[in-house]
């Protein structure tokens, strides 16, 4: 591994976590295309062994985890990573090491869309797709802290269950039910007011009469390969906005970035925010691991360990 210059960081890694954005990356698909040789990953914890020469706020034995940004250059995934100062955190004292690397994608992301982009407050209906999900999950999390109330989807009945003992009241399996229907008996005819769509494709087809006035609508994700049409009419309808969202359009912004960085990590000293941790693979089963993550399987992160 060569050395950090300027204002990065190397530190060993203890362990990592995956994002479908890596499978995205290492296709080609993602908006970070890699530029090689190149490595991929964003979130990683461990500690520090070396800093850079303009590095003021870490030092050599800290502990810290890794917050995704855009980059072709920094990749977290092996035994050791660098990272530019901005795009780390020390970790915080309540966590594990596998919590520790599963925070920022999820809540980094969520943040900007609930807050800077949607407004989400006190009372507001909310619809997170694909709620099983680290990111999904993470959504969840801060707006039941934001007080709002939240609508969650899933393909079946099979993580019912398990999402149910997480707190998710309202859940629509949308192989069985009708989405639009549905949305609108659990919110007593007024629609949700912001979406948090991972899925896009025909799916948003599905919702989108469901909207109330000035609604928000979040793509994040791509799970439906198929195009998405801009859906002009329902939306002016409603006199909604559909936004195609990044995290890394915002993290950019270090004001932003450590106001983000600021309000996380305080819900998390706090105990209101918990990562949630799927499966942990040690790091001979990488491939294994990539694997689960494409299966569908699991509720939450799923983190490589590398001790």
């Amino acid at each position: 591994m060569e050395d950090p210059i300027g204002d990065e960081v190397l530190f060993k890694v203890d362990a990592f976590a995956l994002n479908r954005a890596d499978v995205l990356h290492y296709q080609g698909f993602h908006t970070t295309l890699p530029t090689f040789p190149a490595r991929i990953g964003s979130e990683a914890t461990g500690e520090v062994v070396k800093v850079g020469d303009k590095v003021t706020d870490f030092k050599v034995g800290d502990r810290v985890t890794s917050i995704p940004f855009n980059t072709a250059k920094y990749g977290v995934q092996g035994e050791y990573a660098i990272v530019p100062q901005d795009y780390l955190s020390k970790v915080p004292k309540n966590v594990s090491v596998e919590e520790a690397c599963s925070i920022w994608m999820q809540y980094s992301t969520a943040y900007f869309a609930l807050f800077h982009i949607g407004s989400v407050k006190k009372d507001d209906y909310i619809f997170i797709p694909a709620i099983s999900s680290s990111a999904g999950y993470g959504c969840f999390e801060l707006a039941r802290d934001a007080g709002a109330t939240i609508i969650g989807s899933t393909r079946t009945s099979v993580k019912k269950e398990k999402l149910k003992q997480l707190g998710i009241d309202h859940l629509i399996i949308t192989k069985e039910e009708n989405v639009e229907k549905r949305l609108m008996e659990l919110t007593e005819g007024q629609g949700v007011s912001f979406v948090y769509d991972p899925v896009a494709g025909a799916f948003c087809e599905e919702y989108l009469e469901a909207l109330s006035n000035g609604a928000v609508v979040i793509i994040y994700g791509l799970l439906d390969p198929n195009p998405t049409l801009f859906p002009l009419v329902p939306l002016i309808r409603k006199k909604a906005i559909m936004d195609a969202y990044s995290q890394f359009n915002h993290v950019e912004d270090i004001d932003k970035l450590n106001e983000c960085k600021g309000y996380i990590l305080e819900r998390i000293e706090k105990g209101a925010l918990k990562p949630i941790v799927s499966k942990v693979f040690e790091f001979k089963d990488y491939k294994k691991a990539y694997e689960y993550m494409l299966s569908n399987q699991q509720v939450g992160k799923i983190v490589i360990k590398i001790n």
